[in-house]
């Protein structure tokens, strides 16, 4: 008889955000580790015509109809009650309301929850993904008292799961130690690539890069967000003082889509570039789309990311991927994902982070190591851990 697996899709559609990536990774691979069950995704009704097929990588789907069938995973639309409004309200519905509710219509076997969002009163077996603990630990970002109070809705669920997923050791151990959950009950399962990533060779395809974002011959890179953690004055600062130490230092390019004007929270790097005398060595890229991302990293001699703390930290495997060393932070997941590629520095650290910039410049290491590296974060090993972590959660 077939078992069925109810998976959580609110992020189905998503990939551009980093819960999105992890679903869609994960469904390329998921049911083939699952042999004999039935994998099925609860998406919204209402965002249904701009779906993406699992594993397709880029690809959009056509309009799905009523019930879509990719085998071997079904794809099955539902809606949230009519009285939630408002987007915070609709999300929690979903959570605590429709997925149950679709849990029990369909006896599903098991549920999983690609995202810290599982019920609190679970109808099944049901597994929850904690990528990190960032509302616990980082202050300043879940200050408002409905951000709390979801925080300590979905860490009460979380400790009703059958069992915990995360995607680093790391994380693990926040979650061991916040949340106090039984270490057999939390599983490290790491991710993949979000989207296909490795050294670009074609000359067309270099040069067509080159010439959209105006490359100069080498380069350093970063390449996220502008929240607090991610450190972008830190990274600014200690590539003025190595550029004090060496003029002749390769201009830093920053990506990502900058903040709001007058949004407070994010970082403006313009400022801080202006105040360091950087402007002409510092440059800003603005967003940048996914296809254009491999071959700027690998044009880049160095990807710098100084993050205070990542549940996995996805930027610095793509460099790794494209051949391009990665210099980290020596904190929450990052050394883990370098492995022993590049020696991570001391976070918050402008001497530590400016000298580590010029060592890696000095002595890289070689792009075969920096491949094998990346190599070892494979989807399909994801869902491997994720269909263990479902039969045990059935048996028990």
């Amino acid at each position: 008889m077939t078992a069925t697996l109810l998976v959580n899709g609110w992020f189905w559609g998503e990939a551009h955000t980093g819960s999105g990536q992890y679903l869609h990774g994960l469904l390329g691979h998921l049911a083939a580790a699952l042999p004999g069950w039935q994998v099925t995704v609860l998406v919204q009704q209402a965002a249904d015509s701009r779906q993406q097929v699992a594993g397709s990588a880029g690809a959009v789907a056509e309009p799905l109809p009523a019930t879509c069938h990719l085998p071997p995973t079904t794809f099955q639309p539902a809606t949230t009650p009519s009285w939630a409004r408002g987007s915070r309200l609709i999300k929690l519905a979903w959570e605590q309301v429709t997925f149950p509710a679709w849990c029990r219509r369909l006896g599903a076997d098991a549920a999983f929850v690609p995202y810290w969002g599982s019920p609190i009163w679970p109808p099944c077996p049901t597994l929850v993904t904690i990528h990190d603990l960032i509302p616990l630990l980082l202050a300043g970002y879940a200050t408002k008292p409905t951000a709390r109070a979801y925080t300590r809705l979905v860490a009460a669920s979380a400790r009703r799961a059958a069992a915990v997923l995360t995607v680093s050791q790391a994380a693990r151990a926040d979650i061991l130690a916040h949340l106090g959950l039984p270490p057999e009950r939390v599983v490290v399962t790491y991710e993949g690539l979000g989207a296909p990533h490795a050294p670009v060779t074609d000359p067309q395809e270099r040069e067509r890069v080159r010439r959209a974002y105006d490359l100069p011959p080498a380069y350093l890179f970063y390449l996220g967000g502008f929240d607090p953690r991610k450190n972008v004055p830190l990274l600014l600062a200690a590539y003025g003082r190595a550029l004090s130490q060496r003029p002749d230092l390769p201009p830093l390019l920053i990506a990502g889509r900058l903040p709001e004007p007058g949004a407070a929270w994010f970082t403006d790097p313009q400022p801080h570039i202006a105040r360091l005398g950087l402007d002409g060595t510092v440059r800003l890229l603005g967003f940048v789309p996914d296809a254009d991302k491999p071959a700027l990293y690998t044009g880049a001699s160095l990807f710098v990311f100084p993050s205070a703390y990542e549940g996995f930290g996805l930027p610095p495997l793509e460099a790794m991927a494209c051949g391009t060393p990665a210099l980290v932070s020596a904190r929450s997941s990052l050394p883990e994902v370098v492995g022993d590629t590049l020696a991570p520095v001391a976070a918050n650290d402008e001497a530590a982070l400016a000298a580590g910039m010029l060592a890696a410049l000095d002595h890289p290491p070689a792009r075969e190591r920096l491949l094998a590296q990346a190599a070892r974060f494979r989807w399909e090993d994801t869902a491997a851990l994720t269909a263990q972590a479902v039969l045990a959660a059935r048996r028990s």
